[in-house]
């Protein structure tokens, strides 16, 4: 009897991508998080809503151009 291997339990094909693309994604997320609580704790520093606001949406507007960007290339 001939026995199948299937390719999603293989282990080490294509693993390698995967890990550069959890890696970057990591660490994006990351860098958002800095960014929103940069913007939070700035905030808090300077005593006015102001600068969290524009710390966010310069934050916002940032990752969106890098995604844009991105998806370019």
């Amino acid at each position: 009897m001939a026995t199948m291997k299937t390719p999603l339990l293989d282990a080490q094909g294509g693993s390698e991508p995967r890990r550069v693309a959890n890696r970057r994604t990591a660490l994006v997320l990351l860098s958002i998080a800095l960014v929103f609580f940069g913007g939070i704790i700035a905030s808090q520093l300077v005593g006015g809503t102001t600068i969290g606001i524009v710390v966010v949406g310069f934050g916002i507007i940032g990752f969106l151009l890098v995604a844009i960007e991105r998806g370019r290339k």
